[in-house]
């Protein structure tokens, strides 16, 4: 039997010396990761979550109100596509606690869905319990600042609780945390016949929070005439405008004393009726609005005006401020 060629002859191999790695005593290595990490669903906050979310960073609190069917829902669903397609000049999405709730809301209105015509699910009532959904942004110039906005996505049957009792809008609490206040005026109920009844509805609403100070005098309120693309559709033949200008006009006279801040703005987030307008017409310039926006600061009280305690500092605290203290009463 044939022995098989040997090959080159092998330098014998150096034994390996064991690195030793000193491990800190404070190290727990016996300590096991989790077996679970539980990551946010990604659902529609409600109250509590989107206060622990306010603790934790500065945020722009949105109403968004009206009768059922108005447009709500929709127009943060088309602000969040718009965002998503870099078509918001000026800023851009930097995130979203709600994430899947957005892809949710604007599922219907894509051609996966196998629906022919674009759909927004409506808002199910379940009682005075706001729920919200999450958008942060960034400004694409400058330093690139971040806000986070919490929008209200909640059924036009509350507002409708609100408008026919003074009582059931003070139960409403989140009105008070309002910067931005939108009043949705339907459009589509515009060019009918019940128009006046329209904007006679959204008048009662906004009285009812004005007259139980539910809305903050800082508070910025938009009356906005949503699926404005009705309008459009129908101006040339039947000149819609003196009824708008009109509807504004008593709106203003009504409601400038008691609301420092109102404007009216046109939104057509979904035009079906003038799709030349193009998906979230009027929707970037309310977003600027909101981005646009100061957040309110709470001043705080540098300065006590007296000390307690016998620790040195305290003491020399008293001392130091007492001149200060005392001037401040002689030019009162």
């Amino acid at each position: 039997m044939s022995t098989p060629p040997s090959g080159p002859a092998q330098a014998p191999k150096e034994p390996v010396t064991p690195v030793i790695i000193d491990v800190p005593a404070s190290l727990d290595v016996g300590t096991k990761a989790p077996e679970y990490v539980v990551l946010p669903e990604g659902k529609k906050l409600n109250e509590s979550a989107a206060l622990d979310l306010a603790k934790s960073r500065p945020v722009q609190w949105i109403v968004l109100a009206g009768p059922s069917d108005a447009g709500k829902t929709t127009l943060l669903t088309s602000l969040y596509e718009l965002l998503q397609w870099r078509e918001v000049e000026g800023y851009a999405f930097a995130g979203s606690m709600t994430l899947p709730a957005f892809e949710e809301s604007c599922y219907l209105s894509r051609r996966v869905s196998g629906n022919s015509k674009a759909h927004t699910p409506r808002t199910r009532y379940e009682g005075p319990n706001p729920l919200y959904l999450h958008l942060r942004i960034r400004s694409t110039k400058g330093l690139r600042p971040f806000r986070d906005i919490l929008c209200t996505d909640v059924s036009g049957e509350m507002f409708e609780h609100a408008r026919d009792s003074v009582a059931e809008c003070k139960e409403l609490i989140f009105l008070k945390r309002a910067n931005h206040f939108l009043l949705f005026l339907d459009s589509a109920k515009g060019v009918q016949q019940e128009k006046w009844a329209m904007v006679e509805d959204g008048r009662a609403l906004l009285r009812s929070c004005v007259d139980s100070g539910m809305i903050g005098a800082n508070c910025v309120v938009n009356i906005v005439w949503s699926r404005f693309d009705y309008f459009v559709a129908q101006e040339a033949e039947k000149g819609h405008r003196p009824f708008r200008d009109e509807a504004e006009k008593q709106l203003r006279e009504t409601f400038s004393s008691a609301i420092p801040s109102l404007m009216f703005s046109e939104v057509a987030a979904r035009p079906l009726e003038s799709p030349a307008l193009g998906i979230g017409h009027g929707v970037p310039a309310i977003l600027k609005q909101w981005a646009e926006t100061p957040l309110e600061m709470k001043a705080l009280d540098l300065f006590p005006k007296s000390y307690s305690g016998t620790r040195e500092s305290e003491l020399f605290a008293d001392r130091h401020f007492a001149s200060t203290t005392a001037n401040e009463e002689t030019h009162r």
